[in-house]
């Protein structure tokens, strides 16, 4: 009951301050897409439709009171706009309308929604904001699954987190592969987060949170989260600039993990060296050998939950001499996923939009490195890009490609990129046109709100600093 009337609190909470700052309302709707409270509430959240409340006040919050100072159009914007006609499109020709239409209502939310995130997360502030309520949100569910791990060793299959079942975060692929998503953003916002007092614990509670995130994923015994700790340890190896120390500390995790996990986690792990031996990971490569050779007679793939129609041949083993045939088995890949319900156009725009976000990150972060104005952007590119590393090697062994994780860290990066784009030219004393009018209102509206015009602004004869031009930007409107 009483879980149930705080949740209920926090729901009211960020409707009525995102009546008067828009931009909660868009948190609300991230907090209630990543924690999902209507499914561990007992009263009034569960049965409420408290997604389509939330999204639909964001949207309305920023058509009605927020549209100012667009962000420019990026391909990675574009091409979630294509993605999610594309998902709309293959219904047409879908091999099972009904449970279709089923995974497109709630994927076309996911990916519609991550593209409408950038028009109202702006400044800093809204940026970091965005951060820190998807690292909240999911750590609800794994710093108890991580502390339940250190006492119990975990298990494959067990449900140590606040749901229950085999879906959502209470699957462990998915689980594991968000969870090592959200340490890279867990460590920025411990080294450069402002919207919590920065007192002397709160670096080590942030690190306390990333370690739990990396326990978590290890302690459900899911080998794709094996992949991904080790694409987010090079990955952060190569960013660091401390690399002696960051080595050590990764030696004393790896050395950490061989001591402290149970025998049955070393034996589950082995099998991926052997998948002739192991049911699962040779039934895995089975399905994606029917997937290629099912896109061959149908380039445009057979829409969502097309799995449901394949049949898999299983060798013979020592219980079934005669071999098996099992059936409808899901792709368990984001890439043969996206393959076999889009098709080669669907493949395409989703790597193109994988790629488009990681290289546009990579150049942000080169550019912002130099700058300590900008230090925190550059920062930020390699954490959004560590985690989307993440997703796209643990992803290739867990079908989620249509989960909203992938979708909001694409976001993130192009918030980040129009943040920049912005400040480079509110001090630009030639901006003209739509360009100017966008960014007079950004000034008017963060007036509004406290804002302090800057001073080159202020004085439109004013020359820019020498260095960079947006190092006169002091403060962000919420």
């Amino acid at each position: 009951m009483l879980r149930s009337l705080w949740l209920l609190a926090l729901y009211l909470s960020f409707l009525g301050l995102g009546i008067a700052t828009p931009f909660v309302m868009t948190l609300g709707y991230v907090w209630v897409d990543t924690f999902r409270p209507q499914n561990i509430a007992y009263i009034i959240l569960n049965e409420m439709p408290v997604a389509f409340i939330m999204g639909g006040g964001a949207l309305a919050s920023y058509f009605l009171l927020d549209r100012r100072s667009p962000p420019p159009l990026m391909l990675p914007s574009v091409l979630q706009i294509l993605f999610a006609i594309w998902m709309t499109m293959s219904l047409m020709w879908a091999e099972v309308p009904d449970m279709a239409f089923i995974k497109w209502d709630w994927a076309f939310k996911a990916v519609v929604f991550a593209a409408f995130v950038p028009l109202v997360i702006r400044s800093r502030v809204q940026i970091e904001a965005f951060a820190q309520t998807y690292v909240f949100s999911l750590a609800a569910n794994f710093v108890p699954f991580g502390l339940k791990v250190l006492i119990s060793g975990g298990g494959y299959g067990q449900n140590l987190g606040l749901e229950s079942g085999n879906s959502g975060l209470a699957e462990g692929g998915y689980l594991s592969t968000v969870c090592l998503m959200a340490v890279p953003l867990a460590v920025y916002l411990g080294k450069h987060g402002q919207l919590i007092p920065k007192l002397p614990m709160m670096t080590l509670a942030y690190g306390a949170v990333a370690g739990l995130a990396v326990i978590t994923a290890i302690g459900t015994y899911e080998r794709s989260a094996l992949v991904g700790l080790v694409a987010l340890g090079g990955f952060m190896f190569v960013r660091s600039r401390r690399k002696v120390l960051f080595g050590a500390l990764l030696g004393i995790v790896a050395l950490g993990v061989v001591i402290g996990t149970a025998d049955s986690w070393s034996t589950r792990v082995s099998t991926m060296t052997d998948y002739k031996k192991e049911s699962s990971a040779l039934t895995r490569l089975l399905v994606w050998e029917w997937t290629l050779g099912y896109v061959v007679t149908h380039p445009l793939g057979g829409g969502f939950d097309s799995y449901r129609i394949n049949a898999i041949a299983m060798p013979p083993d020592e219980n079934n001499p005669g071999g098996t045939v099992q059936t409808s088995r899901a792709f368990h890949s984001s890439y043969f996923e996206v393959l076999g319900e889009l098709g080669w156009p669907g493949l395409i725009m989703f790597l193109m939009t994988s790629v488009s976000s990681m290289w546009s990150l990579r150049r942000l972060a080169k550019k912002c490195r130099h700058d300590p104005n900008l230090a925190w952007v550059s920062d930020m590119a390699n954490a959004v890009s560590a985690g989307l590393l993440v997703f796209l090697t643990s992803g290739a062994f867990v079908g989620l490609a249509f989960q909203p994780p992938f979708w909001y860290f694409v976001s993130m990066g192009i918030c980040l990129r129009a943040y920049v784009w912005h400040a480079e030219r509110v001090t630009t004393p030639n901006a003209s046109g739509w360009r100017l009018a966008a960014e007079q209102r950004l000034i008017d509206g963060g007036r509004a709100s406290g804002y302090t015009r800057p001073a080159v602004l202020a004085e439109p004869n004013a020359t820019p600093l020498p260095s960079q031009p947006w190092r006169a930007v002091r403060r962000e409107p919420l």
